[in-house]
């Protein structure tokens, strides 16, 4: 991996791996996974000391106070890319599905991936399809108790039901039904057509005990369940690692899961440790107390570079930055007297504002590329953007001014644009407290300022009770990411935008709707000719850069600490950032 994988100081261009939209392989039956290995701690003949990982987290719940499940390691698979709850799920549970470091679609807990060829995928004529998924005999739970299809059919009941305080994530809203054919064969019955039926990971089906919850759910004590301490402190799953021992907000313990099916996990014991403060977690690699900070430990650039500098020229260990998205600019448009929301003139005057070179280059190293779209510049759509030439944004004030003057703003005497009644421009950047959040906030506010706009950060809580109320509800322009997924580009749509009702659930921050928008989503879920969904996305795409109802910033890089003693840890999907994807296969040297 170049100086990246070695440890060594300098800087380089990040470059994003795998597509926004992993389309091929969802048309194809997949190939075979790579050989899992298992094993077996010490070596024959000889009585080898237990092998103990020791991992470094920030937090144990979901970044800035969300959560999708009454805990984070709950079966519904937590966040998207570069959560702790993902880092949690692939350590001590799983789904039917995974994706490998290129993004290339796996079998898991399913036996292999339902195709149209093998007729194991089938579509409806009158709409909707049928996907029929055989689970591997050999997966038991934590307590020794056989998974079947049953413990799906329950986990999808629940990830659906509305008291239960999750939403339903990936495509799950699509899906219509969940049966049992038999103890080992599951059916899915999808309302509509979609290419993305045949991937079930993280925010797939889940599983969920049904020996455990099913009578508990069946009384109807939604709290109940909510309450369980099987959510958390007596977690049973399915995953490589059983669980001993949660101190909650200090640390997990796990061991090695013996009849794990895809064998024994190499590592004897892992050990979580929850350190608040990233500086702390640096300290605690750099004294050797720390053996790996996965992607979920959501370790900003400067930590990553404090510990490479520290490193340089010692073979110490690996530090990589991984790409998980977009880091965007969401900018509030439910009211429309907001200027922004009135005219795209001045939402683009805000992006050529934007010094995004210098945003890099101060903050992140150099390490990352300003993102000129939302998508990966592998991705077939971004390149047909580039081809095309889609409005691209680069720094000019000059242009900046000239498009606030067509929509009626014009600078006064303080230097501030002002509208003929002689009001400022006044954009406020929410962002969390949590992290470099508050760094980037404070110079998109600086940048704005200085360009003509009145703009202030205003951080909030990350651990608010209220945090994701907060973030749909910012007044002026909102810092999150765009985690790139198989469903991302659905963020934009109004099933994505939160409110009340479903307790301000989805990625829409911004409260974006778009009639012509909505149905390329419907097409592009619905196509499966190649070519066709590739003009579908490019057309998606379009409508965001001229439309703006966001602002990409720079592709979203995550930092990945792994000490030389371990081998295993490295690149991951962009579809599915979390380190742990394989941590089965770890080994300490």
């Amino acid at each position: 991996m170049g100086d990246a994988a070695n440890g060594m100081s300098g800087r380089r261009t990040l470059r994003v791996i795998g597509p926004l939209i992993g389309a091929a392989f969802l048309l194809l039956s997949c190939a075979p996974s790579p050989a899992e290995r298992g094993g077996s701690a010490g070596q024959s003949g000889t009585t080898a000391a237990p092998k103990t990982l020791r991992i470094g987290m920030q937090d144990q719940n979901e970044p800035s106070g969300s959560t999708d499940g009454p805990a984070s390691v709950a079966p519904y698979g937590g966040s998207g890319s570069g959560s702790p709850a993902l880092e949690h799920y692939f350590m001590f549970h799983g789904g039917l599905t995974k994706f490998d470091p290129g993004s290339q679609l796996v079998a898991n807990l399913a036996e292999k991936i339902p195709s149209l060829a093998d007729g194991d995928w089938r579509l409806l004529p009158e709409g909707g399809m049928e996907v029929t998924w055989k689970i591997r005999p050999n997966v038991l739970w934590h307590d020794g108790t056989p998974l079947t299809a049953e413990d799906f059919v329950l986990g999808f009941q629940m990830a659906i039901d509305p008291q239960l305080p999750k939403s339903p994530r990936g495509e799950l809203p699509s899906i219509a039904e969940v049966r049992a054919v038999d103890p080992h064969t599951v059916l899915a019955v999808w309302k509509t057509q979609s290419v993305l039926g045949n991937v079930s990971a993280n925010d797939g089906i889940p599983a969920v005990p049904r020996h455990l919850f099913g009578d508990l759910y069946a009384s109807g004590d939604k709290t109940a369940v909510e309450n369980s301490p099987l959510w958390s402190t007596q977690w049973i799953g399915v995953g490589p690692y059983r669980m001993t021992n949660w101190s909650l907000g200090t640390s997990i313990e796990g061991l090695a899961f013996d009849q794990y099916f895809l064998g024994r996990p190499k590592i004897d014991r892992i050990i979580i440790r929850y350190i608040g403060d990233v500086n702390a977690i640096v300290a605690n690699v750099l004294a050797g107390e720390v053996d790996v900070v996965p992607l979920g430990a959501q370790f900003d650039i400067p930590q990553l570079m404090a510990i490479r500098r520290a490193w340089e020229g010692t073979d110490s260990g690996l530090t990589l930055p991984i790409p998980k998205g977009v880091r965007t600019v969401y900018l509030q448009l439910r009211d429309p007297t907001a200027p922004w929301a009135q005219d795209a003139r001045v939402r683009q005057a805000l992006l050529h504002s934007l010094d995004r070179r210098e945003f890099v280059e101060a903050l992140l190293f150099g390490l990352v590329d300003v993102a000129e779209y939302f998508g990966a510049p592998e991705e077939p759509a971004y390149r047909l953007a580039q081809q095309r030439g889609v409005p691209r944004y680069p720094y000019d004030l000059a242009r900046a001014e000239q498009l606030l003057a067509g929509a009626g703003w014009t600078r006064g005497a303080d230097r501030v644009f002002r509208n003929s009644a002689g009001q400022p421009l006044q954009i406020d950047v929410t962002s969390s407290n949590q992290g470099a959040n508050v760094e980037e906030s404070t110079t998109i506010a600086a940048q704005w300022s200085a360009a003509g706009f009145q703009s202030r950060p205003t951080p909030y809580p990350a651990i608010a009770e209220n945090a994701t109320e907060i973030r749909h509800k910012a007044p002026g322009a909102l810092i999150w990411p765009y985690n790139f997924s198989p469903t991302v580009i659905k963020t934009f749509t109004r099933t994505e935008v939160g409110n009340e009702g479903n307790r301000w659930r989805g990625g829409n921050y911004g409260g974006y709707v778009n009639p012509a928008y909505e149905s390329l989503y419907s097409d592009l879920t619905n196509t499966f000719d190649m070519s066709q969904r590739q003009e579908t996305s490019f057309q998606l795409l379009k409508i965001l850069a001229d439309e703006l109802p966001a602002l990409p910033i720079f592709f979203t890089p995550l930092s990945l600490v792994s000490r030389k003693t371990v081998d295993g840890p490295g690149v991951v999907s962009a579809m599915q950032a979390a380190n742990a994807w394989n941590i089965h296969m770890w080994e300490m040297k």
